[in-house]
């Protein structure tokens, strides 16, 4: 009897464990549908403070999370420059970085200052009418893995079964309104590039 109510403990134990990781996976995007579409994106104009990387895309983790501690209240992005399918993963070029104005509005001195303090640079990047898009939720860690390995074959698919000329790949993540944006310019690709990358 004793050992049939352990068991029992154990059972509803593992199936209360695994209901909370299918829970928390849900809670951070594992169905959200994937929808890729053709238009303005979400993300104007706007000023960025980064540092150029080569090396492999999953090394990035750190880097946002390096900017997030110095200016946890801003939008933080991305610029990934090279094809990880025709690009050896030493050689993958890549920026990351914090937002530190959009539109008109002039980036906040003190915050600019503390990040030109830690290596950043500043580098204005432009609005785009037309850019292959798409979002996902924003919410943990998990919601940045999960949008990772669903968000680029999603967009890779739609620009090559459509012949686009689009890129490079742009991620902006909104922590503040949990959602995170991800699109491919269709024009003014050049004014992307940072001066430490030269497009091929």
């Amino acid at each position: 009897m004793d050992t049939d109510i352990v068991l029992l403990g154990i059972i509803g134990l593992i199936v209360a464990v695994v209901v909370g990781i299918l829970v928390y996976a849900i809670h951070s995007g594992l169905f959200h549908k994937v929808t890729v579409t053709t238009g303005a994106p979400p993300i104007g104009k706007f000023t960025g403070a980064y540092k150029h990387f080569r090396g492999p895309y999953r090394d990035s983790g750190a880097t946002f999370r390096a900017v997030g501690r110095i200016c946890p209240d801003k939008k933080c992005f991305g610029v990934w420059y090279d094809d990880p399918e025709l690009v050896p993963p030493a050689k993958l070029r890549w920026i990351t970085g914090a937002i530190v104005a959009e539109g008109d509005e002039k980036p906040d001195p003190e915050t600019v200052t503390a990040l030109q303090n830690k290596g950043y640079k500043i580098q204005d990047f432009p609005d785009v009418a037309r850019a292959v898009k798409t979002s996902y939720p924003f919410v943990n860690t998990l919601s940045i893995f999960l949008a990772v390995m669903r968000v680029y074959s999603a967009l890779d698919g739609y620009i090559k079964t459509r012949g686009l000329e689009a890129g490079p790949f742009v991620d902006v993540y909104d922590r503040a309104n949990s959602v995170s944006h991800f699109m491919a310019p269709l024009e003014h690709h050049d004014m992307f590039y940072v001066p430490e990358v030269k497009k091929p």
